[in-house]
């Protein structure tokens, strides 16, 4: 089979969505089928087929914010890429994963014109929530899933950007008028979480089916160091908790340091959060995965401090991975991937004491420690097996081409 996979990035991380990505290549290519990849040129792009095709930002000409913001609508730039792609490579299914702001939906509706069956991993909730987080002024929201998404330009969800909340909610209403998401054969859900929101939002339930994100389980689990490291890996942004594990560091034992791998905008804040009040706390910046595997083999624990409804982050399933516990909050998919006292701690969102509290009983007892995190290791082992991800996801191409034919049949 060939398949033509397409996402913003086609990069070796730093995200959960670009990590899926390149996965998704190797193991299809490993199984013998054909991948083509189509993303934007960027300097650390990887190499495909398709490298004389792949367009730039769709923002990347625009002089001003509300220019960039309508460029993320649509990119003329993809739309002629993705044509050229096909009808160079021929490909049996499309597999698109984010595209939103970048490529853009101009994917979806040069696929569907060109006939090639389409298969969509959601990485977040964009489909019924142009803010794609369903979280805003600091919590959890479902104002849009009733299809109101006038909602995100009322409160500004994108980043108190009017412009990108005005684009994204013209987005939203653009895709629902023209059918691009009815015309997509299979939605895939890496979190039954997930799945319920996007169905409660208006995708039909049976084209959204569930198959969670797969992982490479190293062959050496994590080796923690003394004294204890706690590690935080993923994007510096609100949603993620960051300034709620800061709170919580203050109330770590004394001989206990973060280690932060990640970058996003709050990175300036959370660097003069750590200078003035003296956190132990080290901002390492962004890094390349095998940096995040570094610091999580050094850790004795690792935290996801999320505020928002996260779907199956990496972060969880990488740490589960080497052996390592994970404190996280209680939100969301995370608790399919995180069973409390068995493999890691579940936490109240935004609870800096309890996150604080939850740390400091794993590193003071380095034997539950590794029981947790040798439970997780074989959970991630079992649920998120790469050899049946890509059986699951090859049966997934094989039905999205049977509901393409059986469409086309008068």
């Amino acid at each position: 089979m060939r398949v033509l996979l397409v996402g913003n990035h086609w990069t070796a991380g730093p995200g959960g969505a670009e990590t899926v990505l390149v996965l998704t290549a190797d193991l299809l290519r490993r199984t013998g089928h054909d991948v083509v990849a189509l993303a934007l040129a960027e300097e650390d792009t990887l190499p495909t087929p398709a490298a004389d095709l792949l367009p730039p930002w769709a923002a990347s000409a625009a002089r001003t914010g509300a220019g960039s913001a309508w460029a993320g609508v649509w990119s003329r730039r993809a739309a002629q890429a993705v044509t050229a792609a096909v009808d160079r490579h021929r490909p049996d299914v499309a597999h698109v994963h984010h595209v939103y702001e970048g490529l853009t939906l101009a994917v979806l509706d040069r696929l569907h014109r060109s006939g090639v069956p389409v298969v969509m991993t959601l990485h977040d909730y964009r489909p019924v929530c142009p803010n794609f987080r369903l979280f805003t002024d600091g919590r959890p929201c479902t104002r849009c899933l009733g299809g109101g998404y006038l909602q995100v330009v009322r409160h500004r969800c994108l980043e108190g950007s009017r412009w990108r909340s005005v684009a994204a909610a013209a987005e939203a209403y653009v895709a629902r008028a023209l059918h691009w998401y009815d015309d997509v054969a299979l939605f895939l859900a890496p979190s039954r979480f997930l799945a319920d929101r996007v169905t409660d939002g208006g995708l039909p339930a049976e084209r959204v089916r569930v198959l969670p994100n797969p992982v490479v389980v190293p062959d050496v689990p994590a080796a923690p160091v003394d004294p204890p490291v706690v590690a935080y890996t993923g994007r510096l942004v609100a949603e993620k908790g960051v300034h709620v594990l800061l709170d919580a560091a203050r109330s770590l034992p004394s001989d206990v340091r973060i280690r932060v791998r990640g970058s996003g905008r709050l990175a300036a804040d959370l660097a003069d959060r750590v200078r003035v009040e003296r956190l132990p706390v080290d901002l390492l910046g962004p890094g390349s995965p095998a940096d995040v595997a570094e610091e999580l083999r050094r850790a004795s624990v690792a935290v996801l401090p999320a505020l928002w409804w996260e779907n199956c982050p990496m972060a969880v399933l990488e740490a589960g991975a080497l052996g390592v516990p994970v404190v996280a909050s209680a939100v969301g998919g995370i608790p399919e991937l995180v069973e409390d006292d068995r493999t890691g701690l579940l936490v109240p969102p935004g609870d800096a004491a309890a996150l604080a509290d939850a740390v400091t009983r794993l590193v003071r007892d380095p034997e539950r420690a590794r029981r947790l995190g040798g439970a997780a290791r074989a959970r991630v082992r079992a649920r998120h097996d790469p050899d049946r991800h890509v059986a699951a996801l090859l049966t997934a191409y094989r039905d999205a081409v049977a509901r393409s034919a059986d469409r086309s049949t008068p």
